[in-house]
């Protein structure tokens, strides 16, 4: 029993609400935010639950890694211009949130920062800045991780998986020393760290995404599966896996066990029997992930703080955040589906007429 194409949808679906937890309520300082309480040993239990979050990108990766590794063993035709449409798809997706935002901003008294200098938006726009939107830094290294995926892969499906896993593993450490050390200074030279940057945000994800292939190639997952599903207790046993993880991320605060955690926590959660209800609502928040993602800082950090943050219970203000970013990526898919409609159906006609003229 392998993940499925809906198990990897939920997988980023949930990851996306590991980021929304994060981005909220991540912080020991509250500032009068909102209601801090229960509180432990002086820290907040919500500052917890939102350092859990920082396994999303890493979920995402993985989720990723597996999905794209799948996919491209069963592709048939060229790999390049699928993996150049997923690319696409995404930036027009981007490219749109960025419009509406950015517009916003002006509307309401922003615009020395949105859209601020051309030369700004012109960064944000090609991707090579994320001053907009601190969440937009991973898109960048999505697509860079998408253009490395098809070398990558068959790296990964000729040598051995514990070979690869390590090498990985020491770049991951490396580049993950340098993002929060910056044991190396390339001084003030804006195309130099613009692109030392990409190198190491690449750096920090790539593990996940290596890790998620790995699973594919070995069949990880249905080794798992096969193993747990022996048990009767087989949900309790996921549950309190989760709960474990959680106390040691609360224990061990740093963000370098983030992948762990967030392998993990997509194992035991997947494993677990979920009724249909749950599946029903993950699914519906899985479909408007990317634009949540894409969304959701303009909401509690740049254009609407006090908007966001008026409910002042936390759970309150993460349903909120989730409900104003719905309404957002409603309005983004009026713009965005007939876009990617009409690219679907010409893509589908030059097939069509390549075949006949084959």
């Amino acid at each position: 029993m392998e993940f499925t194409k809906n198990d990897i949808k939920v997988t980023k679906g949930v990851a996306i609400l590991f980021m929304l937890l994060l981005h909220l309520f991540c912080r020991k300082d509250v500032n009068g935010l909102y209601e801090t309480f229960p509180i432990i040993d002086g820290v907040p239990l919500i500052y917890y639950i939102g350092l859990f979050g920082d396994a999303c990108v890493p979920m995402f990766c993985f989720a990723s890694g597996y999905g794209l590794f799948v996919s491209m063993n069963k592709a048939k035709g060229s790999i390049l211009k699928k993996n150049f449409m997923r690319i696409l798809k995404l930036l027009i997706n981007y490219w749109i949130v960025l419009i509406i935002f950015v517009a916003i901003g002006a509307m309401t008294g922003m615009s020395e920062i949105l859209p601020g200098s051309p030369t700004k938006f012109l960064l944000n726009f090609f991707v090579l800045s994320n001053s907009y939107n601190g969440a937009w830094w991973f898109v960048q290294t999505y697509i860079i991780l998408v253009l490395l995926a098809p070398p990558l892969f068959k790296v990964i499906k000729k040598y051995n998986s514990i070979t690869i896993f390590l090498i990985s593993g020491f770049i991951y450490l490396i580049t993950y020393i340098q993002r929060i050390k910056q044991v190396l200074d390339f001084g003030d030279n804006s195309a130099i760290n613009i692109l030392v940057n990409a190198i190491v945000l690449v750096g920090t994800s790539q593990l996940p995404f290596v890790v998620g292939a790995i699973f594919a190639k070995e069949k990880i997952y249905s080794k798992l599966y096969n193993t747990l599903n022996k048990f009767k207790q087989k949900n309790l046993i996921c549950i309190a896996g989760i709960l474990s993880l959680f106390i040691i991320h609360s224990l061990y605060e740093s963000m370098i066990i983030a992948p762990i955690t967030g392998i993990t926590f997509i194992c035991f959660f997947n494993l677990i029997d979920k009724n249909l209800n749950i599946q029903k609502g993950l699914n519906f928040i899985s479909s408007h992930s990317t634009n949540l993602w894409l969304t959701h800082m303009f909401f509690y950090m740049t254009i609407f703080p006090k908007l966001t943050f008026a409910p002042k219970y936390p759970i309150l203000i993460f349903c909120w955040l989730i409900i104003l970013c719905l309404i957002s990526s409603y309005i983004i898919n009026l713009i965005y589906k007939p876009m990617i409609h009409y690219i679907d159906k010409k893509n589908l006609v030059l097939n069509l007429n390549k075949k006949i003229a084959g």
